[in-house]
């Protein structure tokens, strides 16, 4: 079934909204943590990967209890209203700065942040999980992909470009980070009560009996097609986490272009997107693995220039050899999200029953995990290398530390996961005849 544009469009602003939310803990929470509110970095991280952990449990418990809603909106609409507004409250308090001691700081950082991740999740997951409900059409599933991670990217636009400028605008960071995260909060309710009106659950499947957590188990067991493409990209999860982790830091005493920082990432984020639209125009043409592949060879081939060629010193020279990095980046995020969606199917074919939301807390369950353990790892490569919040400078150890966080581990990871998903076998013929097969029964 073709989805028109107004469909695609506002499921697309959900992840504008979601990433609003998300791009501001990745991109400024470590950094608020130890520059702001004053965590160590290894303290910081912790609270990263504790809070993980937790997502790990709750992720899959989320899945479950979406995928076995009734309701007259469906089964993952109702928490886009429900469920985001407390969790826009929550990450407001996330930035807010009390004045404790150490401990009480860790235990704050903790409680709140632990706070919004569950809310979060709520909303996520069962958002996460429309795209197969929505379309059964292999090539539409990747245009709504490729929607997404263009919502998605314009969120991450808003709040890399005018986070920090906004914050800088008031007499200091602890009263401007809460009250900008607030304004943002507001902007991304709207837009998820946009994605809600104008979405519909056509696929949707409710069963008179709930499927047992066991049969689902069962079903992620069995899920070749699911487990092959997380173990493929964990590593990449894990590599591009740290780079986001310690982007600002990298930028301010590597590069010393902090007060360019918004317009760095608002670049970055464009090419990101001119990916994902270049994902869509070739969809026809390529199987989804070998976008990925294509892709993922895009920013490896990039990163391994940029380290051991090009250095840092000279921005822009970086910053050219670095375009292609982030549209292939792009591309590869397209083609997973796409990938993940097929796997629905593949669950459905061989345990008899949909299962999208746990299928989708399956896959944010290890990602979010790769967030946790790589800012986990990031806090601990900052603390170890000596990092100084808010020095002039840092040590050479230190700046060397961060550009083998943001150039070199990506490479590693993204070279394993081409190598695994070169032997991908599920592609587009195969998943036709489950569809086909499927739709006779």
């Amino acid at each position: 079934m073709k989805l028109n544009f107004r469909r695609k469009f506002f499921y697309g602003g959900g992840d504008f909204a979601v990433n609003i939310m998300w791009q501001l803990t990745v991109f400024y929470l470590m950094f608020f943590y130890t520059d702001v509110f004053g965590l160590s970095p290894a303290k910081a991280g912790l609270v990263f990967f504790i809070a993980k952990i937790w997502d790990a449990l709750t992720d899959p418990i989320m899945g479950y209890i979406a995928d076995n809603t009734s309701s007259r909106w469906g089964k993952f609409r109702p928490y886009l209203i429900f469920a985001s507004l407390p969790a826009l409250a929550a990450i407001v308090l996330c930035f807010t700065a009390p004045d404790l001691s150490q401990t009480g700081k860790f235990y704050w950082a903790l409680c709140t942040y632990i706070s919004f991740t569950t809310l979060y999740t709520i909303t996520a997951i069962p958002y996460g999980s429309l795209i197969p409900v929505m379309t059964q059409d292999m090539n539409e599933r990747t245009s709504l992909a490729s929607f997404r991670y263009l919502g998605g990217s314009t969120g991450s636009i808003v709040v890399a470009a005018l986070t920090l400028w906004l914050v800088y605008k008031f007499e200091s960071p602890a009263t401007g980070f809460p009250v900008v995260v607030g304004a943002f909060s507001i902007v991304a309710a709207i837009f998820f009560f946009l994605c809600f009106f104008h979405t519909e659950e056509t696929y949707s499947k409710v069963y008179e009996e709930r499927i047992s957590i066991k049969r689902n188990l069962s079903m992620i067991a069995s899920n070749f097609p699911l487990q092959f493409v997380i173990v493929a990209i964990f590593g990449t999860w894990m590599a591009n986490n740290i780079k986001q982790v310690t982007v600002i830091y990298f930028v301010k005493y590597n590069l010393q272009l902090e007060p360019y920082f918004g317009l760095i990432l608002l670049s970055v984020i464009l090419q990101i997107m001119m990916g994902a639209f270049l994902a869509n125009l070739i969809k026809n043409k390529l199987e989804k693995k070998n976008i990925y592949i294509l892709g993922t060879a895009l920013y490896v081939l990039a990163d391994l220039t940029i380290y051991f060629v090009i250095g840092y010193e000279n921005f822009w020279l970086l910053a050219l050899v670095g375009v292609p990095a982030f549209i292939g980046f792009g591309m590869a995020g397209v083609a997973v999200w796409s990938m993940i969606a097929d796997t629905v199917e593949y669950g459905e074919w061989k345990s008899g029953f949909r299962a999208e939301g746990v299928i989708n807390a399956f896959h944010v369950c290890i990602f979010k995990l790769s967030i946790g353990i790589s800012a986990w790892f990031a806090g601990i490569i900052l603390e170890k290398t000596n990092y100084i919040p808010n020095a002039e400078s840092q040590s050479i150890e230190t700046l060397d530390g961060l550009f083998a966080m943001g150039y070199l581990f990506p490479v590693f990871a993204g070279s394993i996961a081409m190598i695994i998903l070169y032997f991908h076998k599920y592609d587009s013929q195969f998943y036709n005849k489950i569809f086909s097969e499927l739709s006779n029964k």
